[in-house]
């Protein structure tokens, strides 16, 4: 829980009123949550206003009759490379390490559009902006679907694909075993969770595929078995991504984080993956969670689908901001020309 400190002009008023500083606390607390709500309600109303004006999210088609090099495309790309820089700066602020992972199951004989155009894109941003990145699309393509994913329900990891993605993960976390951070945070600073799962909960779940599995979050809300301690004496990495790392269909004890974790004990290995997220998801949830959890090494899990789902339609659907996103005049001609014909 965050504190409060008392400005001179507040001592001075409660000296004033006679109210103590608990009172004063609470006050300060309850026209935060107030106004936090006020700005909750307004957002949820437009947001719920443009999914009625536009209720249609684009699919592949966005990348066909050399969508590549259509306008909408090249702004989609610019904007993802937008976030992956401020991203990158921000982890780089704390002296934490950042890498980025392209993760998809998306690929060879599975390939599709997003993966085809999208992942040579990443990979040119990457270097544009100076983040190291790791490719793991050809490696990925030249196993069989049926080991490492749950084809034909699901095509999300089976339990030998988390231990191979551990495996294609392990030379990445021992090139910077050693690597620290610079920022730390006081518990008056640092929020109650580091996550988006809800604290301290065990779930069963299936997804609708009949495929059971047990979701265990610590009291951080993040996918793991016990809490983070402060002041930290273990290194710290962050996983921070999509479905990848979240790993839907898997008992927490056979992801590819704790597979990290039994290997590497002196390190917490940090999973905020979310069901679903891109760009502007994960630097939320970075600006407003995760970067209290002091990381020393940032994984960023992303993926060709990461650029198109910044489409605006996408954004008023999924964002976990809840915020209202606009359509550029760029992307409602595409729309308009798309779904109202």
């Amino acid at each position: 829980m965050k504190k409060y400190f008392l400005t001179p002009l507040v001592a001075i008023a409660l000296l004033s009123t006679g109210c103590s500083s608990e009172e004063v606390t609470d006050k300060v607390q309850q026209k935060k949550l107030s106004e936090e709500l006020a700005v909750s309600k307004k957002n949820a109303a437009e947001v719920e206003k443009l999914n009625e004006l536009y209720k249609e999210t684009p699919d592949e088609r966005i990348l066909e009759n050399n969508g590549a090099n259509s306008p909408l495309y090249r702004e989609l790309k610019e904007r993802y490379k937008t976030h992956l820089l401020k991203l990158k700066q921000q982890v780089e602020a704390t002296g934490a390490k950042f890498v980025v992972v392209i993760i998809s199951p998306e690929v060879g004989a599975n390939i599709s559009l997003l993966t085809r155009y999208g992942h040579p894109y990443i990979k040119t941003a990457c270097n544009e902006i100076g983040a190291e990145v790791y490719d793991l699309s050809p490696v990925i393509a030249a196993q069989k679907p049926e080991k490492i994913t749950q084809v034909p329900r699901d095509g999300h990891w089976s339990k030998d694909g988390a231990i191979f993605l551990a495996n294609q993960l392990e030379p990445i976390i021992k090139k910077y075993i050693s690597h620290k951070s610079t920022v730390t945070y006081t518990s008056a600073e640092r929020p109650e969770t580091f996550g988006d799962l809800a604290p301290n909960t065990e779930e069963i779940l299936d997804g609708g595929k009949d495929l059971p599995y047990k979701v265990v979050a610590n009291a951080q809300g993040l996918r793991m078995d016990h809490d983070l301690k402060f002041p930290k004496t273990k290194q710290h990495i962050l996983f921070l991504g999509g479905s990848q790392f979240y790993s839907p269909f898997l008992d927490n004890e056979f992801i590819s984080t704790s597979v990290l974790a039994k290997r590497y004990p002196d390190i917490e290995m940090i999973n905020a993956g979310m069901w679903a997220g891109c760009t502007d998801d994960f630097i939320s949830l970075w600006e407003e969670k995760a970067k209290y959890s002091e990381p020393d090494v940032v994984l960023l899990q992303t993926n060709g689908t990461d650029i198109t789902d910044l489409f605006f339609t996408n954004r008023n659907h999924l964002s976990r901001s809840k915020k209202p996103y606009l359509p550029s005049p760029i992307e409602e001609k595409y729309f308009m020309e798309t779904y109202r014909k």
